[in-house]
């Protein structure tokens, strides 16, 4: 048996070591339609975000290692992962006036990382990040679903950059049409384009697993008030950030009342906060701290939201991952960040929610630059259940 066999053979055992199987009354239908492969869910068990390449990139993109070097990727295997998502900001690879809105000078950039980590065995999850990074804020999707013309312009985009990224095996690289959907005050018009996006995609890939989200930074609501597409060869993704006055605390794009934010806790309770409610001026600070106390955030609480994501994906017969989630560090104690880093992993590994941290290194990374070298937290690291050895 060759070597990629006996990956291919270890990953599929795996997957049904672990679960990866479909339950609920959809199930049938799902697996006499071409549902996704169990091969493919396996790589997505465990993964890490890897952006300022082709995206948060500063200056015009370049090589990819550039920015991550080959040791990185040694690392990143050998610590476990199966995958990386490779977050790309549309500006760096639409050419408005180019033939196929391709911007073709930076398309070899991607081609050859992408070649690069594929040499790693590392599935890839080519997601488009944002519309345009220069325009700042978290407004990832811009004028996507309100502006007709840009809408228009969005599908015919993607239906010639699937087919460019059809040279590339299925069985490794997935395809997320759009990271975060905002659509603020218009969330009803995400599911229908949603629909319209991934119908043009198909058009230029008809083979490659496609990542359907919610509206409103893909949180977890929204991903339980979807209705499934008939197209079976999709898994259904959320990002999670609960509670975001804990994962998000002093970030500086955040809002103008978590900026402040330091020392927050976790677990939370009425007793761990209370020293922090007098620290603060801003009443609405003191007020969320409280609340923050009150809802009493903790494993249990974690584990019921995943269990809420899992019972949506059984009622459905789909596969779910969660490829985004993580704590900014900066101001975090890091006893609490990987006890929160530690209870979300173990709550997707309970059941079967494939994941992806944000990021392999920056601010919310698992990994801190000494000269350029990448050296392992290994707290976070046994947090995440890897191989730290």
């Amino acid at each position: 048996m060759s070597k990629i066999s006996r990956r291919l053979f270890l990953f599929v055992s795996a997957g049904s070591v672990f679960g990866w199987v479909l339950i609920g009354p959809k199930a049938a239908i799902a697996s006499e339609t071409g549902s996704v492969k169990e091969v493919r869910v396996a790589r997505l068990a465990k993964g890490v975000n890897i952006p300022s390449w082709f995206w948060l990139n500063r200056g015009s993109v370049d090589e990819l290692e550039k920015r991550y070097p080959d040791t990185d990727f040694q690392s990143i295997k050998k610590l476990g992962f199966a995958n990386v998502r490779v977050p790309v900001d549309m500006a760096n690879v639409y050419g408005k006036d180019q033939p196929g809105l391709l911007r073709k000078e930076n398309l070899p950039y991607l081609d050859r990382g992408i070649r690069k980590i594929l040499s790693y065995e590392l599935a890839i999850i080519i997601d488009l990040h944002s519309i345009s990074q220069r325009e700042g804020g978290s407004n990832y999707s811009g004028p996507l679903g309100q502006d007709a013309g840009f809408t228009d312009t969005f599908c015919r985009f993607w239906a010639s950059f699937a087919r460019h990224l059809s040279q590339f095996d299925p069985e490794w690289v997935i395809l997320e049409p759009m990271n975060e959907p905002v659509l603020r005050g218009m969330e009803e018009n995400w599911p229908p384009l949603q629909k319209r996006v991934i119908a043009a995609i198909r058009k230029g890939a008809p083979e490659h697993t496609i990542l359907a989200t919610g509206a409103r930074w893909s949180n977890l609501d929204t991903l339980l008030a979807l209705e499934p597409l008939q197209d079976r060869n999709i898994i259904y993704n959320f990002h999670f950030y609960e509670p975001h006055i804990f994962t998000h605390q002093g970030a500086s794009w955040s809002s103008d009342w978590v900026k402040p934010l330091r020392d927050i806790p976790y677990p939370s309770c009425p007793e761990a906060v209370k020293d922090l409610m007098g620290k603060y001026a801003d009443e609405r600070i003191s007020n969320n701290i409280e609340r923050y106390g009150e809802q009493r955030w903790n494993a249990d609480k974690i584990e019921d939201r995943m269990k809420q994501a899992s019972e949506w994906a059984k009622e459905h017969g789909v596969r779910i991952i969660c490829d985004e989630w993580g704590v900014y560090k900066r101001y975090c104690p890091p006893k609490y960040r990987t006890a929160w880093l530690r209870d979300v992993r173990e709550s997707c590994e309970k059941f079967n929610i494939g994941w992806c941290m944000w990021t392999f290194d920056g601010s919310f990374g698992m990994v801190n630059r000494e000269n350029g070298r990448a050296v392992i937290d290994k707290d976070v690291a046994t947090a995440l259940g890897l191989s730290v050895d």
